[in-house]
């Protein structure tokens, strides 16, 4: 898949404006420029949701909070054809269109493969077990039929589950839930200890070209051995004094460890930034070869926390990749001289 343009009106703090796209796209600017905002205008017009969110878009989006925005991209496949996505939004309305027939989240992470590479994957390691859950199934989203909708029902349950505890439901009520949330939580924690080991050996091929570190990813799957509803069945009275579901695939995580230490103690930011670079690259490896499609890399603050070597090296990978993508920078980084890019530069609003 090929971007070939997108539009945005009343996007953020974005300028309504059009642009058109290359191979390799710097997005370029002062901090506060809108570069981000114009990395989000794409990611929401083809998947309908906002960056790290698995929730549709709204009106928090618009440029005033008011409710009204719209944002249009085109892209070509391998075929030469070409596709419209959108996304509007108004007071009472919301609607996200691939050529002009409505889609839902779902389909649109299956039928759209984008592989975002926010700023925070610099902190892969040390960020928040919830922000590696993301990782994970913002992933096997694409590649999986059944995982957004298991997803879903998961977190319905979850959410239900803990409000019976909450307002002092008696235990028999409380596990009503139990059935839902082990059914979904075992296919959601098979997808995704499927997807981190297979992910192991892409890390495999290509951790050397861009971290020079051993890169090994453990999968952890919130509530230890055995089965989830096994599990739930004997906690529920530490659950019901606690006030909430303590364990479950709601807590499950990643251990990241370089050369055999963890990551999270043991790196420096730099470090972790190779390192959770390289995991990127590596889902993107993933879905290419599980899908046949090329994703679309939205790239965020690339150089932030690089040394020179590590960035060379970073970009000649990026030049050697046959997928587009579009990577922020701030004007005096030097990954403008390092990349032969297309320039494009936001502007905001009434500037």
């Amino acid at each position: 898949m090929r971007l070939v343009s997108n539009t945005h009106s009343s996007f953020r703090g974005l300028q309504d404006d059009e642009h058109e796209f290359s191979n390799i796209n710097l997005v370029l600017g002062n901090n506060g420029d809108g570069k981000t905002s114009l990395l989000e205008s794409v990611y929401v017009s083809m998947l309908g949701t906002p960056l790290n969110s698995f929730t549709r878009a709204g009106r928090e989006l618009s440029r005033n909070n008011e409710g009204l925005f719209s944002v249009e991209s085109k892209a070509i496949d391998r075929r030469g054809n070409t596709t419209t996505y959108k996304f509007s939004s108004t007071n009472n309305d919301k609607k996200h269109l691939t050529d002009n027939k409505k889609t839902t989240i779902r389909d649109a992470y299956l039928n759209t493969p984008v592989c975002l590479i926010d700023s925070s994957i610099e902190k892969i390691a040390s960020e928040s077990p919830d922000y590696r859950r993301r990782l994970i199934d913002r992933s096997a989203f694409h590649v999986e039929p059944e995982h957004a909708e298991s997803y879903r029902r998961l977190q319905k349950a979850i959410k239900q589950r803990n409000r019976a505890i909450k307002n002092g439901d008696t235990i028999n009520v409380v596990k009503t839930w139990d059935k839902t949330i082990s059914k979904e939580g075992e296919k959601i924690t098979e997808n995704r200890k499927s997807f981190i080991e297979e992910l192991q050996l892409e890390l495999s091929l290509i951790q050397k070209e861009i971290s020079k570190r051993e890169i090994k990813i453990e999968f952890r799957c919130g509530w230890g051995e055995g089965k989830l509803s096994d599990y739930l069945e004997k906690n529920i009275k530490r659950d019901v004094a606690a006030k909430r579901t303590m364990g479950g695939p709601h807590r499950a995580d990643m251990l990241v460890t370089l050369d055999g230490k963890p990551a999270k103690k043991f790196s420096s930011k730099g470090e972790e930034k190779q390192m959770s670079l390289t995991v990127s690259f590596g889902v993107s490896n993933l879905i290419e070869k599980k899908t046949g499609a090329l994703p679309l890399l939205l790239i965020d603050e690339l150089e932030s926390g690089l040394d020179e070597d590590a960035l060379v090296r970073i970009s000649e990978y990026i030049k050697n990749l046959k997928n587009q993508s579009l990577i922020t920078a701030l004007n005096h980084h030097k990954i403008k001289e390092m990349l032969t890019a297309k320039t494009i530069r936001p502007k905001q609003y009434n500037c």
